[in-house]
């Protein structure tokens, strides 16, 4: 048996994170738990074969994706064009992106010859970033960083598989409160 000396506020951290650790919804996953936030990347296909279907002007590093961002490229570009009542025509009910699907010509032929704008596509693919031993943690510290994620960001758990040092870790978390992993 050895002895470990630390101040009564360390002592103190230590407990309130073992107790956390053990009363976290495990989200049916054993410990040792590993809590990221899951961000969100694009991940473009010049190709079209990505999910959400935009225009992008590479000399400006122009990304259009709503009707909005069209008609304030064509106007800060000074590109005369239909009115906007007209434009908004080519988009879909709630003018958030472009419908790819029945695709309007009038629309396409008008970018191509009056613009720089190509048509592009993209995914979004997950990536998983940082890492905390509680749930409650890793979503305060999505709360006060957001504004580095994406909107869609959220707090995942992974299980830290064959991980003998977050297995060490965590028996000795939750052994200072009396208690066993979670399995």
């Amino acid at each position: 048996m050895k002895t470990i000396e630390i101040t009564d506020e360390m002592y103190k951290d230590l407990i309130d994170l073992a107790t956390e650790m053990t009363s976290q919804n495990p989200r049916g996953t054993r410990m040792p738990h590993m809590f990221q936030i899951r961000d969100w990347k694009k991940v473009y296909d010049w190709d079209l074969n990505g999910d959400i279907g935009i225009w992008i002007d590479r000399s400006e590093d122009s990304e259009i994706e709503t009707f909005d961002d069209l008609y304030d490229y064509l106007e800060s570009n000074e590109i005369e064009c239909l009115d906007r009542e007209k434009l908004g025509e080519f988009w879909d009910d709630e003018c958030e992106s472009f419908e790819w699907n029945g695709e309007d010509l009038q629309l396409f032929d008008f970018i191509e010859r009056y613009t720089s704008l190509e048509r592009c596509s993209y995914t979004l693919e997950p990536v998983y970033v940082n890492c905390f031993l509680t749930a409650k943690a890793a979503q305060e510290h999505l709360d006060g960083n957001y504004y580095h994620y994406h909107k869609n960001a959220d707090v995942y758990l992974n299980h830290a598989w064959r991980n003998s040092e977050a297995e060490i870790i965590s028996e000795f978390l939750v052994g200072l409160i009396g208690k066993k992993m979670h399995t």
